[in-house]
């Protein structure tokens, strides 16, 4: 079975390679409907842009797609909820906003730096708020960013088949990787704190 897995990998790779323009078109507009549409799954879809079209490219691919995508969701339902559910939608977003009013920005990379939390649910939830197109692209940009760096990196390390056989998920998840995101979670729980006081 793994030998199978692993000969259908190399036959699709070939193939991109062998149409590497028209794959690419068709790989970016595939993951801006996935994105669209919050589907889960999403981590096969970042490995696999590693995976086939490299880390730079890779990660261009996932993260343009995905703010993209995510932005598409967040008008739609704030439309549906403008329309259908305003007064209920009104009562929760004003007391939201009272809130995160201060730090409203880094609550929502904060959001996005939440690994598990699915996009559905993320997208869903920032419909209901009083947030610009621009705050939600670029705090969506930040928080997604160094996911995507690892799993497009991640993906791209896959590429080398016999480097699968081999891997070890330890080699990637290392202590540096882990300071880094705990150092920006605390900086934005910090930039928090201090607006509150």
């Amino acid at each position: 079975m793994i030998d199978f897995i692993f000969n259908f990998l190399f036959q699709f790779d070939l193939l991109i390679k062998n149409n590497l323009e028209l794959s690419l078109i068709l790989y970016f507009f595939f993951s801006l409907l996935f994105f669209t549409f919050s589907l889960p799954g999403s981590l096969i879809i970042i490995l696999a842009s590693g995976f086939f079209f490299g880390f730079i490219i890779g990660f261009i691919i996932n993260i343009i797609t995905i703010v993209l995508g995510s932005l598409f969701f967040f008008l739609f339902f704030k439309n549906i909820f403008k329309k259908y559910f305003n007064k209920q939608i009104e009562k929760f977003s004003n007391k939201l906003s009272k809130i995160i009013k201060k730090s409203s920005f880094e609550y929502l990379v904060l959001l996005r730096l939440i690994f598990g939390v699915p996009l559905f649910v993320q997208n869903l939830f920032l419909s209901t708020l009083k947030i610009s197109k621009t705050k939600f692209i670029i705090s969506s940009f930040i928080g997604f960013s160094p996911y995507f760096l690892l799993f497009s990196f991640l993906g791209n390390q896959f590429s080398n088949l016999i480097e699968i056989k081999e891997f070890q998920f330890s080699s990637i998840l290392s202590f540096e990787l882990i300071l880094i995101f705990l150092i920006l979670i605390i900086f934005l729980l910090f930039r928090i704190f201090l607006k509150f006081k």
